[in-house]
């Protein structure tokens, strides 16, 4: 009897309280459905609004709550799930549910036909595909898949959807290695499965701004330009130790 999970579901926070409980709520529902074996990983990344609290009211057993004692960044919180998941599949969404976690089953499909990363897309005009997005989040997402595109990843239209599955060999093999913990670990772990002969699938999927975000557009995009400059600088230093596969 395999007692491991087939899929692990990592979940980052940041003072989530408001829109986690619905998203938690709509994947536990999906799982149970689905008839997949699964676990939950709510990684509570230094938050102030008693979020373990919150998710203890759900009393299931599929869910398990690591809790960063400040606030470290979103990149370190996956990489933190993903050090605790055990499942032969590992997908990571975000709080907010943006992404419906229906979605999951085109991620899976791709999955299916030999892929080791499967990418949700916004970037992809499809009948079946809605992407409600504010205006400046087009112009500044537009501007930041230009500098991606000439300082990293050239194979992926949309780097930043939170909505990612990996095998279980390639999440073991990239997450280890990253080093970025802000918002461009994305680019970072998918340069990582690049430069190692994974193969990667962008799926389009449907998403939504929800209202609450934690983002500092400009900022945060500011911040994330130089991650990426960091990532140039540690493949040149070989500091990622990497193997084709």
């Amino acid at each position: 009897m395999n007692l491991l999970p087939e899929v692990s579901i990592i979940i980052p926070a940041y003072n989530e309280a408001d829109r986690l409980p619905a998203h938690l709520q709509s994947v536990l529902n999906y799982f149970k459905e689905l008839n997949m074996s699964h676990e939950i990983i709510i990684v509570d990344d230094g938050s102030s609004d008693n979020i373990a609290r919150i998710v203890e009211t759900f009393e299931s057993d599929f869910v398990k709550v690591v809790r960063h004692p400040n606030n470290v960044g979103k990149g370190q919180a996956i990489k933190t799930g993903m050090s605790c998941s055990k499942g032969d599949l590992r997908l990571f969404t975000d709080a907010d549910g943006s992404t419906p976690i229906t979605e999951f089953s085109k991620l899976l499909h791709a999955m299916k036909n030999g892929a080791d990363v499967a990418v949700g897309s916004r970037s992809f005009t499809s009948s079946e595909c809605v992407i409600n997005a504010l205006l400046h989040r087009k112009i500044i997402g537009k501007i930041f898949r230009s500098l991606v595109y000439l300082l990293a990843v050239k194979n992926i239209k949309d780097t930043q959807c939170g909505f990612k599955l990996f095998s279980k060999q390639t999440a073991n093999y990239v997450f280890p290695r990253q080093k970025i913990s802000g918002f461009g670990f994305d680019v970072e772990i998918l340069h990582l499965c690049n430069l190692s002969g994974f193969k990667i699938m962008e799926v389009p999927v449907n998403w939504s701004h929800v209202p609450g975000s934690k983002i500092n557009l400009l900022k945060d995009s500011c911040i994330m330009f130089f991650e990426i400059i960091k990532i140039r600088y540690y493949q040149i230093l070989g500091a990622y130790n990497l193997q084709r596969y």
